[in-house]
């Protein structure tokens, strides 16, 4: 069982180990915020289970300083990477903010992207309802082979030019309530769905470090979403992260 997103440098370090100690838990893709969780992040990228990823989040401040930084890391540390991300576009703070300039975002995405592409990795997006239209054609105009939206949702219009791609999504426990996120997995096949945390983001019902029980919750909703059974799911879902991230 893999968590597909999680920002593991922002737990304690007990808490961390309590993840990484679970034997259920075969590995994470833990992704990075801005400079200072990329630190922290390489500080853990030889224990066996963590999986990196660098980038900064779109939804604060540009820092111009500090995201030069992060593509300074980036090359420095690319052969030890196994994504970029997380990156996109700041959909949330938008609404905050309505006369915000996304221009500048759409940029630093695109640089995100392009490294994505100089060493082959693939792109982990935080890109939701129409954001990932312009980020779809980034990732077009630049030819990337795999990008993973996570916690995916948007109209059936945006969902439906989604689905031509070869693009994964990951879903989060709000899939237990959220028909939003139901839909995500009523839309796209099995071999396209990763399951995620997004840790240590708070979800009803579940302590933010026990990544086994809301993996494990996700799972069995999938099966009964799309009438499967949990043990296909597991498996599915487990090959399709092990494929995607070259695990």
């Amino acid at each position: 069982m893999y968590d597909a997103h999680i920002h593991l440098d922002k737990y304690s370090e007990s808490k961390q180990q309590h993840i990484l100690q679970n034997e259920a838990i075969n590995g994470l893709i833990a992704v990075a915020m801005d400079y200072h969780g990329s630190q922290k992040l390489l500080d853990l990228v030889d224990h066996s289970k963590v999986n990196i990823a660098l980038g900064f989040h779109p939804e604060q401040r540009l820092n111009h300083a500090e995201i030069k930084e992060i593509l300074s890391l980036i090359d420095n540390y690319h052969n030890q990477l196994t994504a970029i991300g997380e990156v996109g576009l700041p959909q949330y703070l938008k609404r905050e903010q309505p006369k915000l300039n996304v221009q500048p975002y759409i940029e630093v995405l695109e640089q995100f992207i392009i490294k994505a592409k100089q060493y082959r990795l693939p792109i982990v997006l935080h890109a939701v309802y129409d954001d990932a239209l312009v980020t779809l054609d980034l990732l077009e105009k630049h030819t990337i082979e795999k990008a993973h939206f996570h916690w995916f949702k948007a109209s059936d219009d945006v969902i439906n030019r989604l689905l031509t791609t070869d693009y994964m999504v990951s879903v989060t426990p709000d899939i237990l309530w959220n028909p939003k996120t139901r839909k995500i997995v009523s839309s796209f096949p099995l071999e396209r769905l990763m399951i995620e945390t997004d840790g240590p983001w708070p979800h009803d019902d579940f302590e933010p470090h026990h990544i086994h029980a809301q993996l494990s919750a996700i799972i069995e909703e999938i099966g009964h979403i799309k009438s499967i059974d949990t043990e296909t799911v597991n498996l599915t879902i487990k090959e399709n992260t092990i494929r995607f991230y070259n695990l």
